[in-house]
């Protein structure tokens, strides 16, 4: 007599948390993997890439002798790298899922980071595949950041997920005398340092209008925005975001007048 377990139909893995597996099953998803995208690869060093004065400051200063302006600009190419990274993640992660039959993903994490050095780029991403019961496959299986009861409201009014989305803009600073002036003390006390207002402005509004720029027609959802500010030489502020992009299926169906359940009168 045989003391192994033996196999289990339809096994599978999943990344979900078990509230949220109850809730793809009660929305007629079924888990079927875990599925995942990796990328690995370089990137030149932040110096290298170009950048050009966007804002400039003028010399306020008190010394004499002549010193360099200050300025703050963007560094399209890097941002351009890491978003195809990213892109190519998303696209592994896809074909596994799709290699599955699976109609989207759900619950999609991203990781990313420099794996060596900053010269090095590392993006993963992993969600769990789903099949809608009783529906063909797609070509394209959607994916989203959102599962469980966040996924079925979204769908409850209405929307339906598209894809996970990321872009991100980076700022240099070259502080010139402009930032030394405002470090030495001597400007008091409620002054705005407006090189580093500026340069933090610029980069989030950069990575606002680049994410709605690949949404096209589609809503954003589920935004998650993180910056970050580094030194290297020069100050670089990097604003990233990630989101899911979500479409309008159906009118948004009228929300029910509340019933009261509990009477404090009583």
């Amino acid at each position: 007599m045989s003391t192994g377990t033996a196999p289990q139909p339809h096994a599978f893995d999943s990344g979900l948390t078990i509230p949220d597996f109850v809730a793809c099953l009660s929305m007629g998803l079924r888990p079927v993997g875990l599925v995942q995208g990796y990328y690995c690869g370089t990137v030149a060093s932040w110096a290298n890439y170009s950048a050009y004065p966007e804002v400039n400051y003028p010399c306020c200063c008190v010394d004499t002798d002549p010193h360099t302006p200050g300025w703050v600009g963007r560094v399209d190419q890097l941002d351009t790298s890491w978003a195809e990274a990213h892109g190519a993640a998303l696209e592994r992660m896809l074909k596994e899922a799709s290699d599955l039959g699976a109609h989207g993903v759900v619950g999609v994490k991203t990781e990313m980071n420099h794996p060596t050095n900053e010269h090095s780029s590392e993006v993963h991403l992993y969600g769990t595949a789903v099949v809608v019961e009783g529906a063909e496959a797609p070509k394209q299986p959607w994916s989203t950041q959102l599962a469980g009861h966040k996924l079925a409201k979204l769908i409850e009014a209405g929307f339906s997920p598209a894809s996970v989305i990321y872009a991100r803009c980076t700022t240099v600073l070259v502080e010139g005398c402009y930032m030394e002036y405002y470090g030495s003390g001597r400007s008091g006390t409620g002054n705005v340092i407006k090189p580093i207002v500026d340069a933090h402005q610029m980069a989030r509004s950069g990575a606002l209008a680049a994410v709605k720029q690949i949404a096209g027609q589609a809503s954003l959802y589920d935004v998650r925005l993180h910056v970050h500010e580094t030194e290297r030489h020069r100050t670089y502020v990097t604003c990233s975001l990630l989101g899911s992009l979500v479409w309008r299926a159906r009118p948004t169906l009228p929300v029910p007048a509340p019933v009261s359940t509990v009477s404090l009168a009583s």
